[in-house]
């Protein structure tokens, strides 16, 4: 008889599902900022083309017969290591017996494992990018955006100036959380800029304010997590609060051009996220898994702008 893990299979119906879970998930932004590399191995090393040499002028002038002048540019090295994350949920014979739907139980175990897997990320995420300390530069005095003398949209001029002097890249992109964002729908400066816009949904709201910026994307996370221990009361609160991160990001980079981070992501250990299932006869039930692997990876530093406790 086949063991558990030889039974084990993919199953590429049941991860659509939980694709689609995902991506309907708007107040979630993580998997929306570094995009996604697929690697190889599931560690390993890449190349950076070192920035100087894309900045000098090395052109000579040259007379017929001459040798020309040769260029050359320089590279960096880097590194980066994948981890997985992993979950599974049972399904207990019994238990589909006497469901009246018992194919929603596949799907609500599926949503409930696509939920927990973005908020690993997004915990992630905040974790280790959303604060000082990481990016090219740090703002920690500016006037609060809820402030009445606040004016995010002059602060992110300034702050866009500082990234495109360091690396010729215009920002493209701000994370905030929705404490930040609704302030911006409060700013008066904001206001002004967007009196005349026909916003009357929330998506064109936010629209208008990333026009209003001088940005493309205009990512607000909203989620919120438990961060107390099992057995204690619950502890509701935001991942992203109080914080703003302006970055340039190519949605498009695959190993080479230049992106403030990328998320590489290594398929055989589940990818950006996986879902297999097998029947555990020991348990009388049907085991949903569900396992993810990758690396959100800073980059380029210098293509970041880190607004610290803006409202």
């Amino acid at each position: 008889m086949p063991t558990i893990n030889q039974a084990q299979t993919v199953e590429p119906v049941l991860t659509g599902i939980l694709t689609a879970y995902q991506q309907a998930q708007l107040r979630f932004v993580a998997e929306r900022v570094f995009p996604a590399v697929p690697v190889q191995t599931d560690s390993g090393s890449f190349l950076k083309l070192t920035k100087r040499y894309w900045f000098q002028d090395g052109l000579q002038r040259r007379a017929p017969g001459d040798p020309f002048i040769r260029l050359d540019y320089g590279t960096e090295s880097d590194t980066f290591k994948t981890e997985q994350w992993a979950g599974d949920e049972a399904i207990a014979d019994e238990e589909r017996a006497n469901s009246t739907l018992p194919l929603d139980l596949e799907r609500t175990a599926i949503e409930h494992l696509g939920n927990v897997s973005m908020l690993r990320k997004e915990i992630q995420f905040a974790t280790d990018f959303m604060k000082t300390g990481v990016w090219g530069t740090d703002n920690t005095s500016a006037t609060d955006w809820d402030d009445a003398n606040g004016d995010p949209i002059a602060d992110i001029i300034e702050a866009s100036g500082v990234i495109s002097a360091a690396t010729g890249y215009e920002p493209n992109t701000l994370v905030v959380g929705a404490v930040v964002d609704r302030a911006l729908r409060k700013s008066a400066k904001i206001r002004e800029v967007i009196k005349y816009t026909q916003a009357t949904t929330m998506q064109a709201v936010r629209a208008a304010i990333a026009g209003a910026l001088g940005i493309e994307n205009y990512l607000v996370s909203s989620a919120i997590y438990d961060s107390a221990n099992e057995g204690q009361a619950a502890s509701y609160g935001p991942i992203i609060d109080d914080d703003a991160l302006l970055l340039y990001i190519n949605p498009t980079v695959g190993w080479s051009g230049i992106s403030a981070g990328k998320t590489f992501v290594w398929q055989p250990g589940g990818g950006a996220g996986s879902i297999y299932s097998y029947y555990d006869n020991g348990r009388h039930a049907t085991v949903i898994q569900h396992k993810e692997q990758w690396d959100q990876k800073l980059v380029a530093p210098e293509l970041g702008y880190f607004f610290s406790d803006i409202v």
